[in-house]
């Protein structure tokens, strides 16, 4: 267990993670009614803002991976458009149907990860304001802060879209190779589909509550992370109890997702 935190502290991501849940509880502690004395509530606050501090500093070159992720999806639907006029199938409605779906989809997935970009670039160039190493004008920095949380709330909203989507138009993927086997020998074919008939619901039925567990993931963090930009904008009628809550579970729950990869 020492061994397993040790290693998941070490990690960027994990220790992000921690200092964020730190945050929430310091969050939790100043709005729950504990009955705290002033110094308490004193020193929790400049905990919460500390450690705010502290964590943009660990996510202070995240727009570049944001953008990278960004321009890959551009060049691999460029590529993807260029290649689909020389396949001429029999079922070219529903590939076409399928490649608009899919085509839309990595859309959502670029202005996802183009708003993630933006957002993180806006918040680096206040940074040296909220270290008071270069105080920036109140007006410029309020903005800069508010376009920032515009673009972090328009890239929570982009990744529900996608989640959404991905559940109403599944993309299945087929092996190319299994259907020229299957007209080269026909015996040898039937007796694989007997062969694998009885495991093949079993995967299916496997894969499809992984993946609506996943997809359900995904939407309770980035619906729990939309009440913090959604209330700095005031966009989103919600207390900062409701905020502190929400940092609480999609950090538990994006923190796990980490814990179990290191």
């Amino acid at each position: 267990m020492l061994t397993h935190l040790s290693r998941f502290t070490r990690t960027t991501p994990g220790l992000e993670k921690t200092l964020r849940l730190f945050q929430s509880f310091c969050v939790l502690a100043l709005q729950l009614d504990l009955h705290l004395d002033a110094v308490v509530v004193a020193r929790c606050g400049v905990a919460r803002s500390q450690l705010a501090l502290t964590r943009r500093f660990l996510r202070f070159f995240n727009f570049i991976d944001c953008f990278n992720k960004a321009f890959a999806l551009v060049g691999g639907s460029s590529r993807s458009v260029s290649l689909s006029p020389g396949k001429q199938t029999k079922g070219l409605g529903s590939s076409s149907a399928s490649g608009s779906t899919a085509g839309f989809k990595s859309a959502l997935e670029i202005c996802k990860w183009g708003c993630f970009g933006l957002y993180f670039l806006l918040e680096d160039v206040t940074l040296l304001h909220a270290t008071g190493i270069y105080p920036l004008p109140s007006p410029l920095n309020k903005t800069v802060l508010t376009e920032a949380n515009k673009f972090w709330f328009y890239a929570l909203v982009f990744s529900l879209l996608g989640a959404w989507w991905g559940v109403l138009f599944p993309t299945t993927s087929s092996s190319p190779g299994s259907s020229s086997k299957g007209t080269k020998s026909g015996k040898k074919a039937k007796s694989s589909e007997k062969k694998r008939s009885p495991s093949a619901p079993l995967v299916s039925v496997s894969s499809t509550r992984l993946d609506v567990w996943a997809v359900f993931k995904r939407v309770l963090v980035d619906a729990c992370d939309l009440l913090i930009p959604g209330m700095f904008l005031g966009w989103v009628d919600v207390s900062e109890l409701g905020v502190g809550v929400g940092m609480v579970v999609s950090t538990v729950v994006s923190g796990w997702e980490i814990w179990k990869t290191v």
